[in-house]
């Protein structure tokens, strides 16, 4: 089990922000985290290698800068998801963790509602089956890509 903490807001309301103190303060605490943004966004440009690369067939493309890993796949399994927590930034229609709304019209299953990210939060852990969450983010299909 792993605890989850969910944050949803309307665009431009602080939501990363957010979702970097929360963060902040868990590793701080000790504690190992995953985040998880679900977005419309588009996260592999295509005048890039890696979607040349990823379109020529491969099942998975791995990128590396010298400094960091970008791991570019179709499927995440359960077990690559090892971590006290997972802050999810998104999925406002549905409630997976200990859900904190940012900004106007909040939700009736939000835990939290904050005005700005600067508010002072309490970090609450709702655990869930990590394959469960894995679910719910992967039902998320955007409009515009």
């Amino acid at each position: 089990m792993t605890c989850v903490v969910q944050i949803t807001g309307g665009k431009d309301v602080g939501k990363t922000a957010l979702a970097e103190r929360v963060i902040r303060r868990l590793k701080e605490g000790g504690y190992t985290v995953v985040a998880i943004k679900v977005s419309h966004h588009d996260p592999e440009p295509p005048t890039k290698d890696t979607r040349r690369l990823r379109e020529a067939g491969a099942d998975r493309v791995l990128f590396y800068n010298g400094e960091i890993y970008v791991l570019y796949t179709r499927a995440v399994s359960c077990g690559d998801i090892d971590a006290d927590y997972v802050v999810l930034e998104g999925l406002r229609d549905r409630k997976v963790g200990y859900k904190i709304h940012i900004g106007p019209d909040p939700p009736p299953d939000a835990d939290l509602v904050l005005t700005t990210p600067n508010e002072e939060v309490e970090i609450r852990c709702v655990k869930k089956e990590i394959c469960e969450v894995l679910a719910q983010v992967s039902q998320y299909k955007p409009k515009n890509l």
